[in-house]
Formats: structure tokens, C-alpha cells, sequence
């Protein structure tokens, strides 16, 4: 009877879902020394930080794919985004995607808001996998649109997702 016990709380600990995502080399955890580090072999044109706790890297002559934001609490990255080639299109690809593997969205931002040249409409959907949360967002301003995915874990500094 002992064995049977041990072999089923060994079996249930090897089939609990890994901690955290990763997204190419970067994962969450990391520190920004390690992101900056690993950054340096992908060439970006600039690197910008955003407040204290978010660092921008992009290509000038790239529209998306090479535009990425990384958000730190306490020094260890937390978030991650991804810009990809805006369209209305692809965000319902994406988020029809991650509803066939991840069902139902486990939270949804409609919004709507002025700004300093418009109205900028914003749709955001998030899912669960394990501990982490993915997401697409869809922005669209007066002039542009805006496509990202996002990856994201529960920190110490705001409440994920958003």
C-alpha cells in the first residue's frame, strides 16, 4: 500500500505543469543584468528604459516582430511583450487560438479613452496556463494600430494580468 501511495504522489508531482514561461531566451525570473546581457547578441537599434521598472528594445526600420517590452518587479522580469504585424485579423486568429487550447478567456479590458491626438480603443484578452498568463492585445488610434502578445506571472508590484 506504501508503494502504491509513493508511486501516485510521484506520478501527480511529474505531471504538475513547469513554472513559468519562456519566450526564446528570455524567461521570467530573470534579472535585467541577464536580460541586457542575452540582448546584446540580438543587434536591436535602440534599448530605452520606460520608468524604472520596463526596458524597450526595437529596430528603426521595423515595424513589429522586433519590438519587444520587458516589465521588472523588483529587478526580475515579470512580464514580457511582443509586437506583431497589426491587423484586426490576426488578433482574432490569436485570441481564437489560445481559446481552442486555453478555453475561455479568464479576463477581458474593453476600453476606450481620449488621448493627446484622439480616441485610442483598446481589446485585451488574457488566459491562464499554470501560474502564467498570455494575452493578446489589439490597440487602435486615430493614425495607427498596435498588435501584441503578452506573457505575464503575479508579482509584488501591480496585478497581473493587465
Amino acid at each position: 500500500m506504501t508503494r502504491t501511495a509513493f508511486a501516485l504522489i510521484a506520478g501527480l508531482l511529474l505531471t504538475l505543469p513547469a513554472h513559468g514561461w519562456e519566450v526564446g531566451e528570455f524567461r521570467n525570473g530573470m534579472t535585467r543584468a541577464e536580460v541586457e546581457q542575452t540582448l546584446r547578441s540580438w543587434n536591436f537599434d535602440k534599448s530605452m528604459a520606460v520608468g524604472n521598472d520596463g526596458l524597450f528594445v526595437y529596430d528603426e526600420n521595423n515595424n513589429a516582430g522586433r519590438r519587444f517590452l520587458f516589465t521588472f518587479c523588483n529587478d526580475k522580469l515579470v512580464a514580457f511583450d511582443q509586437e506583431i504585424t497589426p491587423a484586426f485579423r490576426h488578433f482574432i486568429v490569436i485570441a481564437s487560438n489560445y481559446s481552442n487550447l486555453y478555453g475561455n478567456p479568464l479576463k477581458v479590458i474593453p476600453q476606450s479613452n481620449m488621448i493627446a491626438n484622439g480616441e485610442k480603443n483598446l481589446l485585451a484578452m488574457f488566459w491562464r496556463k499554470g501560474t502564467d498568463y498570455l494575452g493578446v492585445k489589439y490597440a487602435l488610434y486615430p493614425g495607427s494600430e498596435q498588435l501584441s502578445l503578452t506573457w505575464q506571472i503575479n508579482n509584488n508590484c501591480w496585478q497581473a494580468p493587465r
